[in-house]
């Protein structure tokens, strides 16, 4: 049920989804209007119901959005050339970043979803189900290599997302990072649905060595143009002090005729 909001007359399916999650976040999905929405649009309400036909559906749709956005950001790496345990770790990386980055949206669409109608309702449940398969379907390839434990592959799944889509409760970005959080709760996943011997962090791990070193290589290149930039002022100043010190006066070549005129004056004093 993705895309009822038409991108027509000006106003993008994104740009008022956008405007209509800060208000909802910021006044309350309540409080907030159409008439609130309309204004900071710059439209009149019965305009905006050429893009929306109701405030119900206009949160269910930044709801389908914001899946739109999980589901770009982590199906991918399901059908990866990786073992099944970094897809997955890969996978919980990305949900979350999502989750953390759509915080105030989600913490309206999750409060106000019961209240939705039920063919909205339903079209909520039916992309959640969507997005819980791509993870059902690593765990039980991981069930069927001996990487992850017998299990309800469903149960794991549940509780593998209502971890991390409640950080729209608590997460605060200046309090926590986000990828500290998704490396402590992939260590969690792991250490609770997978054999092997206990580790320190749960990192994404790199897929070759090109990739192990890019950051450090980027640093680097950061690191030569700073310097570039560095000795570039310091070859300015060189300069500056080959034409005189600031403090000192500046000496300006005087030619015979300069030191004839003011001679002159003194002799006919």
């Amino acid at each position: 049920m993705t895309g009822s909001v038409p991108a027509r007359r000006g106003v993008s399916r994104e740009t008022l989804l956008a405007v209509a999650a800060e208000l909802f976040a910021r006044k309350g999905y309540r409080a907030t209007t159409l008439d609130d929405i309309a204004g900071e649009l710059g439209l009149k309400k019965a305009s905006l119901y050429y893009y929306i036909k109701s405030k119900d559906e206009l949160l269910c749709d930044i709801y389908l959005q914001i899946f739109d956005r999980i589901e770009a950001a982590v199906a991918p790496n399901v059908t990866l050339g990786l073992p099944v345990d970094e897809r997955l770790r890969r996978m919980v990386h990305a949900h979350i970043q999502v989750v953390a980055a759509e915080r105030d949206s989600l913490s309206v669409v999750f409060q106000e979803e019961a209240e939705l109608p039920e063919d909205l309702q339903r079209a909520i449940r039916h992309r959640k189900r969507a997005h819980e398969a791509l993870f059902e379907t690593v765990i039980a390839q991981g069930q069927r290599e001996g990487v992850c434990r017998p299990g309800s592959v469903r149960l794991m799944v549940l509780a593998l997302l209502g971890m991390c889509n409640w950080m729209y409760k608590w997460h605060r970005s200046d309090k926590f990072d986000v990828d500290e959080v998704a490396a402590e709760f992939a260590l969690t996943i792991e250490s609770g649905i997978g054999f092997g011997e206990p580790r320190r962090g749960a990192w994404p791990r790199f897929g070759s060595l090109e990739e192990a070193f890019a950051p450090a290589e980027q640093a680097l290149c950061r690191a030569r143009a700073e310097l570039e930039r560095v000795e570039a002022e310091l070859e300015t100043a060189r300069e500056r002090l080959r034409d005189g010190l600031v403090d000192r006066p500046v000496l300006y070549p005087v030619t015979p005729a300069a030191y004839a005129a003011p001679k002159k004056k003194r002799d006919q004093g």
